[in-house]
């Protein structure tokens, strides 16, 4: 029996499919350059030497309920206590900013930002980052309530 195999082609992102809002937020010390880790998406990628301990964000995008997120890839879960878990959705690239195009790490050694939630909203601080470098986020769990449990365990949640 004969099937056909064939996978539908992926869609790559370019710098045409970055909307106009999303450029302009850009810092000046990083831009949009093919990720190192993806092939499929842009990455955010540092120009010049960045700080240890310099905040990006806030990130921005829909606030959904879970079962209405199509994808986990660009979002974040955020607890609002009148709300419950809610999400920051920014799989519309309209909908967010240039924090959306920051991936994940391979692993802990390429990992050179960390997310924060400081009064129910995601920053991302930098650790480390030198020249050229694309900066990542790392975790070894998947869930965004994972990684705001350990970052409240070692760093203490609201500390800049």
């Amino acid at each position: 029996m004969n099937q056909n195999t064939s996978e539908s082609p992926v869609a790559v992102e370019t710098l045409d499919d970055v909307p106009e809002h999303v450029l302009r937020g850009l810092p000046e010390d990083v831009r949009l350059f093919p990720s190192a880790v993806d092939k499929t998406r842009l990455g955010v990628w540092a120009t010049k030497s960045i700080l240890k301990g310099k905040k990006f964000g806030p990130f921005v995008g829909d606030k959904k309920k879970r079962s209405q997120v199509k994808s986990n890839v660009y979002m974040w879960e955020v607890y609002y206590p009148n709300l419950g878990w809610m999400c920051v959705d920014a799989t519309d690239p309209e909908k967010g900013n240039w924090l959306r195009y920051i991936n994940w790490a391979r692993s802990g050694k390429e990992q050179n930002l960390f997310p924060l939630e400081i009064n129910r909203t995601i920053y991302y601080k930098s650790l480390k980052v030198s020249l050229p470098e694309q900066l990542l986020l790392y975790t070894k769990t998947p869930s965004a309530e994972d990684v705001f449990a350990v970052i409240s365990y070692f760093y203490g949640l609201c500390i800049v």
